[in-house]
């Protein structure tokens, strides 16, 4: 039950609260019934910070039509495929996309399967989301040709970039990560830890019904196996207090990119968009990886 409410989106009702914010009988009823994750909406569209933007549906092999919003800014800047996290939509990209358009770059904010305004329904933490990732590179070079583009994403939408890269031999100009986690498996360990839980044998309970339930072996989903194939310049963030995704995992993570990649760390930060946190910082930072580009 755990598995199945992880990966099945519910059409309303309230999220389960975050694991250090339940009380024991929530917590009770969660390690019993699972969570309550419903099906992540769009809160606001570009407009509300300002931005001009163009909606754009885009075909994938699964027939499911992924919806994204394009914010154009320079031609000659490099355009940014951007990449929720686990159960949001692209609205909670909206804050990194106005900084990125302050420095010139265009944006195309994507929506995953079953996310926001796309089509389909549940998540599997990554593995399918990949292939969103891939109908979104190409149809982003048929669309733009000659662009340069760089991938950007955030906790799963990350994963799913690095599972793209692996596993279809994608290539783009650049990649920037935030808080990926390094295995699955640490990743459902760490859950039951905020939990006040043994991470042993839930966190490989977890995996194997999950398993199960989506056909797929997750426990072979480690984003630092993936990291392995990339071969362009990345940058990868992370906070220094994040919970889900230690910062000795983000470096494990970089060295197994290697001379490719930069790791900054950023103090006092916990599992969050970095950006909502340091925007200064992170624009600097950004600024400073797309110049080398």
């Amino acid at each position: 039950m755990q598995a199945r409410a992880m990966t099945r989106f519910v059409a309303s009702g309230e999220r389960t609260a975050r694991p250090e914010q339940l009380g024991l009988l929530d917590k009770l009823a969660v390690l019993i019934f699972g969570v309550t994750v419903p099906r992540p909406q769009n809160s606001a569209t570009p407009a509300r910070v300002g931005l001009a933007f163009d909606t754009h549906r885009i075909p994938t092999a699964h027939g499911n039509t992924l919806d994204a919003w394009y914010i154009p800014a320079d031609r000659e800047r490099p355009l940014v495929l951007m990449f929720h996290g686990y159960a949001v939509s692209k609205s909670t990209l909206l804050s990194a996309a106005r900084v990125l358009h302050e420095l010139g770059c265009s944006a195309l904010l994507v929506d995953f399967y079953g996310s926001g305004a796309s089509t389909g329904s549940g998540t599997t933490i990554g593995v399918r989301e990949a292939d969103d990732v891939g109908a979104t590179l190409a149809y982003a070079r048929q669309a733009w040709p000659g662009r340069k583009i760089v991938l950007y994403g955030i906790s799963m939408g990350g994963a799913a970039i690095l599972r793209a890269v692996a596993t279809q031999n994608l290539r783009a100009d650049g990649i920037i990560i935030e808080a990926v986690f390094e295995s699955l498996s640490n990743t459902g360990k760490n859950r039951f830890r905020a939990m006040g839980l043994p991470a042993s044998p839930f966190g490989e309970l977890l995996l194997f019904w999950g398993s199960v339930q989506e056909g797929f072996n997750f426990f072979t989903h480690n984003p630092i196996d993936y990291a392995r194939a990339v071969k362009v310049p990345t940058l990868v963030l992370n906070g220094e207090q994040d919970e889900r995704v230690t910062p000795v995992e983000a470096r494990r993570l970089a060295e197994a990119i290697g001379g490719h990649a930069r790791l900054i760390v950023y103090r006092g930060v916990p599992h969050m968009a970095i950006v909502d946190a340091f925007p200064y910082a992170w624009k600097n930072d950004v600024r400073e990886f797309m110049s080398r580009l």
